[in-house]
């Protein structure tokens, strides 16, 4: 009975190990978050082109939800978004076979080169400057929880494997 009770602790440990944490695309190295005052933060993502279209908006939405959880507010408001793209292309020498860095400094993918090609590569991006609330605002409030709970879900975060 004890050691059924131990493989099963065992499993369940191993299963939730399996969960998905919030990491797309280096998501720990994209995302930034600045403390501004009190209950006012600026939160900043710069994505990739490997993001979907706008992931890297609901990513910054979805961090500036848990930025409010984690300093104990339960409603915040974005006072001031901006968004940007930053382009850069490479160029690889002519006449090179082999596998390449893309060489943008990201730890990119290799690829196959044949010949002399330019490869743009581009990095969307999005800051908000929130401010937090413990007590629902008048107007327009976002409800942390409620956003957080909803983009994890739109995107299976914290899923397990193979779960649908």
């Amino acid at each position: 009975m004890t050691m059924k009770i131990l493989r099963l602790s065992l499993l369940l440990l191993l299963l939730s190990a399996c969960a998905k944490p919030l990491q797309p695309e280096n998501y720990a190295e994209r995302i930034s978050t600045t403390r501004l005052d009190e209950n006012i933060y600026l939160i900043s993502y710069r994505g990739s082109t490997v993001n979907a279209n706008d992931k890297h908006i609901d990513l910054t939405l979805l961090k500036s939800a848990e930025t409010a959880l984690e300093k104990g507010f339960n409603y915040f408001v974005i006072v001031k978004t901006s968004e940007s793209v930053k382009t850069r292309a490479f160029t690889t020498p002519d006449n090179n076979i082999g596998q390449v860095d893309n060489n943008l400094g990201d730890g990119g993918y290799e690829t196959t080169v044949f010949e002399g090609n330019t490869y743009v590569h581009t990095n969307p991006g999005v800051t908000n400057t929130i401010v937090c609330f413990k007590d629902r605002p008048q107007g327009f409030a976002y409800i942390a929880l409620f956003l957080k709970a909803s983009l994890r879900s739109k995107y299976k975060l914290n899923r397990i494997p193979g779960q649908t």
